[in-house]
C-alpha cells in the first residue's frame, strides 16, 4: 500500500516547455518574471549561476490528488479500491478527460544588464515538455474490478526536449509604457509521441485483459540512420551508434519568440501587462525520424498489498512503417495577462494574473491572485492563490527574493497545500493537483536608473549620500 502512496506523491512532485512561475510575475527584483513577459525587466542586472541560476520544475493536471484516491471510511483512511468506497463516489471526482502537462527548465548560462535606456539579456537553456491525455474509462477500469467492457481509445503521451539560445530586450517607449521581445534559436534533441487509437479492456472478477493499437512517431539524434519498413522497433535497433555519430546527428532546429508589453497608469499605481511566450516551432530532421505501428496486450490478476508483488503479464510490439521524412511541430506556448495595483509608495502590490498554456493536445487556463511585499530595495516576498483548472481553496503560492547588490537568491512554489491527510502515519498533501517549484541563484549587477519604480529609491539614496557629505564637511569646518 505504501508503494501506491509513494507513487502518487512522486507523480505530483517529480514529473517535469519552459516552466513559468506565476507567483514571481509581480516581483520586481526577480529575473524569473522576464521569462513570462520580456517587457518586465528586473530592477538589477544579473549573472546566473550555471544550472542553479534558473531551475524550474512544474506539473499541472486535473485528476491526481490524494483526496481523489484516498477516502475516510469508518474512522480509517482507505484506498479508492476499497469496497467501502463506491464507484460513484470515486468517478464523480474524475474528469471526462484526464490531462497532465509536465515541464522542466534550467539555464546553462544566463545574464542580463541595464544600459542607460533599456535592459537586455541572453542565455542558453535546456527545456522539456511532457503531455498525457487519458479518457475517463481508464479510471473506471481502476475502480471497477468487476465484469465489464471499457473503451480507453484516444490516449496520448508526448514528450519534447530541446536546447535554446536566446537574446532579449526590454525597452521603455514612453514613461508609461515598455515593450519587450526575446528571440530564440532552438536545437531539437528528442520528440516522441504515442497515440493509442484503439484500446479495449475486458474485466472479470479474476482478471483484467486489454489490447491496444496505436502509432509511434519519434525523432532524436540517437536515432540517426535508416530504418526500413518492417523492422521491429527496439532500443537496440534504434540506438546503434557511437557518441560521435549521435552528436553529428543533431540536425533538428527551429526558432521561437516571446513578446510583451507593460503599461503604467495612474502615476504608476496601476500596471497592465500582456505577453505571449514560446511562440515558435522545431523542424525535425528527416534522417532521424521514425514512424511505427504499435500493438500490445497485457493481463492483470492482482496486487499483493503485503508483499508488493504484482501478478501481471504483457507484451509490446512495434513495426517500422515508411518514414514521413522531416516534419514541423510547434512548441507549447503561453499567454500571460496581468493587472497590478501598487500602494504605500510601491511597497505593497496586489496582482491578478491569467496564465493560459496552449499544449499540442489541450489547453489549460489558470487565474492567480497575489499580494506582493517589497521590503526596501533588496527584499521582496509574494503570497498567491491560483483559481480555475480544478484547483481548490487552500492551495497557496509563496516566493522569496533576496536581491541586494552583488547577490540574488530566489525560492518559490506556486502550489502549497496547507491541508494534510495522514495515511499510515505519513502526512501527505490532501488537495494538491499541481506542483511548481523554482530556485534561482545569481550575482547582481548595476541597478536600472531609468525604471520608474527605481527612480524614487535612487533619489532617496542620493539625498542620503548628499546629507552625509554635508555633515562630514560641517565637521571639518568645526
Amino acid at each position: 500500500m505504501k508503494r501506491i502512496l509513494y507513487t502518487l506523491v512522486a507523480l505530483l512532485l517529480c514529473d517535469v516547455a519552459s516552466a513559468q512561475m506565476r507567483t514571481s510575475y509581480f516581483m520586481e527584483g526577480s529575473y524569473f518574471r522576464t521569462d513570462m513577459n520580456p517587457a518586465m525587466a528586473p530592477t538589477r542586472g544579473y549573472i546566473q549561476m550555471p544550472v542553479l541560476g534558473s531551475l524550474g520544475v512544474a506539473v499541472n493536471n486535473n485528476f491526481i490528488s490524494v483526496d481523489n484516491f484516498f477516502y475516510k471510511r469508518n474512522g480509517e483512511v482507505v484506498l479508492f479500491l476499497n469496497e467501502a468506497v463506491s464507484s460513484d463516489d470515486f468517478l464523480k471526482k474524475m474528469p471526462n478527460t484526464g490531462k497532465l502537462s509536465a515541464n522542466f527548465s534550467t539555464n546553462i548560462l544566463g545574464f542580463g544588464a541595464h544600459t542607460k535606456k533599456f535592459f537586455w539579456n541572453a542565455g542558453i537553456g535546456l527545456r522539456s515538455h511532457t503531455e498525457v491525455v487519458m479518457k475517463k474509462d481508464m479510471f473506471s477500469v481502476l475502480k471497477n474490478l468487476g465484469s465489464g467492457q471499457y473503451n480507453m481509445s484516444g490516449t496520448y503521451i508526448g514528450n519534447t526536449e530541446y536546447l535554446e539560445a536566446y537574446v532579449g530586450f526590454a525597452i521603455p517607449i514612453k514613461e508609461w509604457v515598455s515593450v519587450g521581445f526575446r528571440v530564440k534559436g532552438l536545437l531539437g534533441l528528442a520528440d516522441l509521441a504515442m497515440d493509442i487509437d484503439t484500446m479495449n479492456a475486458a474485466v472479470t472478477p479474476d482478471e483484467v485483459r486489454a489490447q491496444f493499437l496505436g502509432t509511434i512517431r519519434g525523432n532524436s539524434f540517437a536515432f540517426n540512420g535508416a530504418y526500413p519498413a518492417g523492422t521491429s522497433l527496439s532500443m537496440d535497433t534504434l540506438v546503434h551508434q557511437d557518441i560521435n555519430s549521435m552528436l553529428n546527428g543533431i540536425k533538428s532546429g527551429g526558432a521561437a519568440i516571446d513578446f510583451g508589453a507593460e503599461f503604467r497608469l495612474l502615476d504608476d499605481h496601476l500596471r497592465v501587462s500582456a505577453a505571449v511566450t514560446d511562440l515558435g516551432f522545431i523542424c525535425w530532421y528527416k534522417g532521424s525520424t521514425i514512424n511505427a505501428n504499435s500493438m500490445g496486450a497485457f493481463s492483470y490478476k492482482g496486487f499483493d498489498f503485503e508483499t508488493g508483488d504484482v501478478d501481471a503479464d504483457g507484451k509490446f510490439e512495434a513495426e517500422m512503417t515508411p518514414s514521413q521524412g522531416a516534419y514541423t511541430r510547434r512548441l507549447s506556448c503561453a499567454l500571460n495577462v496581468g493587472v497590478e495595483y501598487n500602494i504605500l509608495k510601491n511597497h505593497i502590490a496586489f496582482g491578478l494574473l491569467s496564465h493560459t498554456e496552449f499544449c499540442n493536445s489541450f489547453t489549460t487556463t489558470e487565474l492567480t491572485a497575489s499580494v506582493n511585499f517589497r521590503i526596501g530595495r533588496w527584499l521582496s516576498t509574494s503570497f498567491s492563490h491560483t483559481f480555475l483548472n480544478r484547483n481548490v481553496p487552500g492551495t497557496f503560492g509563496w516566493a522569496l527574493n533576496i536581491h541586494p547588490a552583488g547577490f540574488n537568491f530566489f525560492l518559490g512554489a506556486d502550489f502549497i497545500d496547507v491541508r494534510f491527510a495522514k495515511y499510515q502515519n505519513i502526512p501527505v498533501p490532501k488537495m494538491l493537483k499541481s506542483a511548481n517549484l523554482y530556485l534561482g541563484v545569481g550575482f547582481n549587477l548595476g541597478r536600472a536608473k531609468y525604471m520608474p519604480c527605481m527612480k524614487e529609491s535612487i533619489a532617496r539614496d542620493e539625498a542620503k549620500r548628499a546629507a552625509r557629505k554635508a555633515k562630514h564637511a560641517d565637521k571639518k569646518k568645526a
